[in-house]
């Protein structure tokens, strides 16, 4: 690959590093309702979110997820869901295709 066009790959793409819109506040657990963030509007785009988690943690989520034929990004959301903040079926949905394997 050229160096003109590896440049221009790497100019698309955007960080990878997360930007906080606000400063995050503690809650205690008592404090958290479902309702508390109201929801954004269907149809908005994805942003990127990377956090780094213990090594015993990201096997035991690649096992799970292997287990249950989900992505990660599945798995996240759905936890995501059970901290109480919305999110729908369809914006768990995996993104990726899926391939049909013949006999």
């Amino acid at each position: 690959m050229r160096s003109k066009q590896l440049g221009a790959l790497l100019s698309a793409v955007p960080p990878a590093t997360a930007r906080p819109a606000s400063p995050v506040v503690a809650a205690s657990p008592k404090a958290r309702t479902p309702a508390a963030a109201p929801a954004l509007p269907r149809g908005t785009r994805e942003v990127p979110l990377q956090v780094l988690v213990p090594e015993h943690v990201r096997e035991q989520l690649g096992i799970l997820a292997a287990k249950e034929r989900a992505s990660l990004r599945a798995l996240m959301l759905r936890a995501v869901r059970g901290l109480g903040i919305e999110v729908s079926d369809e914006e768990i949905r995996d993104k990726r295709g899926r391939r049909t394997m013949n006999p």
